[in-house]
């Protein structure tokens, strides 16, 4: 696993639930943050050195700058209810992320009911980052998972919104399923004891967070909870881009604050969103929990603070150093 660009983005930008992986390196977060495999690249060779070998020199290059070719245990993790968790992830890896597929190793799928369930699937792993109130959509079971029988139908959840998702029949964002799931997830975390710190992203449907972080309290566990209530897509994004903006940070003093209303602040892009937990996970203490409200400033960063020269395979995101020093302010 090479510096790289975050699995973390295209998962959260996919809507899915995120797990990382323990190393005994202090920049495994980096590592961890990976696109995806393309292992194939990795253990085919050239025998002859002809025209092929300069292309596939340039693939290889390719394929450590954007992660490709990771696997096994100390890999990040997407977690969702059926099969369209990976469809979903894929979908944004390949046009943002060259060469990024994710397999099979990198998806789990859970009954979100069954808290000794998820938490099997949450083993050896330090960090997960998920959401409050999901956008819902019925479907099937994906088979040979944890059906009892051919028709069994669950609810697949998306953080924030998924285009062409079929809400019909799907609890409203009010209902009691949604801090159920929520619970079942934090206690499955808790529970399987190497979870050390969680990151929670605030959704816009979101009516009543303080719920959510009674719970997280409740649990005893160690957070980072964002509230960013105006979420905008960046249609033009790629790795080399990196994040668009500077982000105003705010930490709120207590949970009395947290039910304000942020009707007044401008928009964040979800990919900076992304960037900002992954770089939250690399920069603050895991010993402590903490609330920060997070909003744009407009203020664009290429044109501020970028370099025109920056080199790929030495960030983990282009530009994530504005939010590194922002958040090392904080701790």
């Amino acid at each position: 696993m090479i510096y790289c660009t975050l699995f973390a983005l295209a998962a959260l930008t996919a809507h899915r639930t995120s797990a990382f992986s323990p190393s005994s390196r202090p920049n495994h977060i980096i590592e961890s943050t990976s696109a995806s495999c393309f292992s194939k690249l990795y253990s085919t060779r050239i025998t002859d050195e002809g025209c092929a070998a300069i292309p596939f020199e340039k693939k290889k290059r390719a394929s450590s700058l954007y992660g490709t070719g990771i696997a096994g245990g100390s890999s990040p993790r997407a977690i969702g209810a059926t099969r369209t968790t990976s469809e979903s992830l894929n979908k944004i890896l390949t046009p943002c992320f060259k060469l990024a597929y994710a397999g099979e190793d990198l998806v789990r799928l859970i009954d979100s009911n069954n808290v000794d369930y998820i938490t099997e699937r949450l083993r050896s792993f330090d960090a997960v980052v998920l959401s409050t109130v999901y956008q819902l959509e019925s479907r099937s079971v994906t088979g040979n998972t944890y059906e009892k029988t051919p028709n069994d139908k669950t609810f697949e959840f998306y953080m924030d919104e998924r285009y062409g998702t079929n809400e019909d029949g799907a609890p409203g964002d009010d209902s009691a399923i949604h801090l159920e799931l929520f619970q079942n997830s934090v206690r499955a975390c808790k529970e399987c004891g190497s979870i050390q710190h969680l990151v929670v992203l605030e959704s816009p449907r979101t009516k009543r967070p303080e719920e959510f972080i009674n719970i997280l309290e409740n649990e005893g566990i160690f957070y980072t909870y964002i509230k960013a209530k105006h979420l905008k897509k960046d249609k033009t994004y790629s790795f080399e881009k990196g994040v668009r903006e500077k982000l105003c940070i705010q930490l709120l003093s207590s949970r009395t604050n947290v039910s304000s209303e942020t009707n007044n602040e401008s928009a964040v892009y979800r990919e900076d969103i992304a960037a900002l937990i992954v770089q939250s996970l690399m920069t603050l203490n895991w010993s402590k929990s903490r609330i920060m409200n997070v909003s744009s400033t407009s203020e664009n960063i290429e044109a501020a603070t970028a370099s025109n020269k920056q080199r790929y395979d030495r960030v983990w995101c282009p530009n994530s150093n504005v939010y590194a020093e922002m958040l090392a302010a904080l701790n």
